[in-house]
């Protein structure tokens, strides 16, 4: 009978699945400092970005990504520099608290690249809003 009970207790043991315990999701690829390089909505002509205009550098430890932006005057609709936090969701979604147009995005890295697409409602505004990062 303790041979029966050790051998259900070890089954339902090893059929536990703890999937919501694995804490946070980071991705080191993104924790570099990015400069902004092209900037594309539905809306005015886009800003002509240059090397250092804007950029954003991303802690694992405070999960938070540090914006400077230098042209905040010229183009008040980008972000402004500040400290904002931000969280990593599974499959590539990246949320960035307090940026004035919304504040979540699909990502990708290619090489020494970053892409943020806004997530937006389609049903409400379909307004297409791509970042595009070099790694410096």
């Amino acid at each position: 009978m303790k041979k029966i009970l050790l051998f259900l207790f070890c089954a339902v043991l090893l059929s536990c699945n703890n999937d919501d315990d694995n804490g946070p999701v980071t991705d080191a690829n993104l924790l570099e400092n990015w400069d902004m390089r092209a900037y594309v909505f539905f809306g005015p002509e886009p800003p002509a970005l240059e090397n250092g205009d804007v950029t954003w550098n991303f802690s694992a430890v405070s999960s938070t990504v540090s914006i400077v932006n230098n042209v905040e005057e010229e183009y008040p609709y980008l972000p402004e520099s500040g400290i904002y936090p931000y969280t990593l969701l599974p499959d590539n979604i990246l949320v960035v608290e307090g940026l004035p147009w919304g504040n979540v995005y699909d990502y990708e890295i290619n090489g020494e690249q970053l892409i943020m697409i806004f997530r937006d409602d389609p049903q409400i505004a379909d307004d297409e809003l791509s970042i595009t990062f070099q790694k410096i």
